[in-house]
């Protein structure tokens, strides 16, 4: 496997994180999202080096006021990479929104939350924590620990992940899953640690990974529609496909 392989293989590993879990910094927005009902459902797909797929449903949903609601979520993410490279996680978590913060438990009694594992903060897939309101407003720079791996295939290895300063660009139009949107494209770069991971029995190394992110957040369905990432000259687009 060559240094390029190598790259994809450590991507695909940190945009698997990226889409698995529950957002713990999500707008209090979500409580009136069209998601956020009984039987509501998130299903999110990527292209480019890598085939993502993530699915998250929505139940035993329960709404105090548009600023306070819980939920249980369920789900899965998976990813292949050059047909052979594969993984996969679970989702199945309690997401409490108060507020402007939320909390995430593991539905799944006598376990905690893992937050190295699920956490789509990184994403923004439920916005910022702070509703976006010009073009030119900024949100701080944030850090996390990741864990590569598939659990259910061997032990997972903590990768640091750090975001810079975004900014957000004048509003456009931009085709979704849901027909043409008027959303917010916030801007940022995206480092991960360099760590190494197991592939097909052996201990590879995958190296740093320097990437730049737009996310498009849409206000009228309160969440990140699309995702699009750059990275040594490759382009990999991430987005919301059915949203029900």
């Amino acid at each position: 496997m060559n240094g390029k392989h190598l790259r994809g293989f450590g991507q695909a590993l940190v945009l698997l994180a990226i889409l698995v879990g529950v957002c713990k910094s999500a707008q209090a927005q979500i409580c009136d999202a069209r998601f956020f009902h009984n039987g509501g459902v998130i299903e999110i797909g990527g292209s480019g080096l890598l085939n993502v797929s993530a699915k998250l449903t929505f139940s035993q949903v329960k709404k105090t006021s548009s600023t306070a609601c819980q939920a249980q979520v369920k789900g899965f993410a998976k990813y292949s990479l050059l047909s052979f490279l594969s993984g996969a996680n679970d989702i199945e978590h309690v997401l409490s929104v108060s507020g402007n913060q939320t909390s995430v438990a593991n539905a799944r009694p006598g376990k905690s939350a893992d937050a190295a594992t699920f956490d789509v903060q990184l994403l923004g897939l439920f916005g910022f924590g702070a509703p976006i309101q010009a073009a030119g407003q900024k949100f701080a720079p944030q850090s996390y620990t990741l864990a590569v791996g598939d659990p259910k295939r061997g032990s997972t290895t903590p990768v640091g992940v750090r975001m810079g300063e975004k900014t957000v660009g004048t509003q456009q139009t931009i085709q979704t899953a849901v027909g043409k949107l008027q959303c917010w494209p916030v801007r940022y770069a995206r480092s991960t640690d360099a760590t190494t991971a197991q592939v097909q029995g052996m201990m590879l190394p995958i190296p740093a990974i320097q990437s730049q992110v737009t996310d498009w957040f849409c206000p009228s369905t309160n969440l990140v529609m699309k995702q699009e990432i750059e990275h040594s000259g490759q382009k990999s687009v991430i987005e919301v496909k059915v949203l029900r």
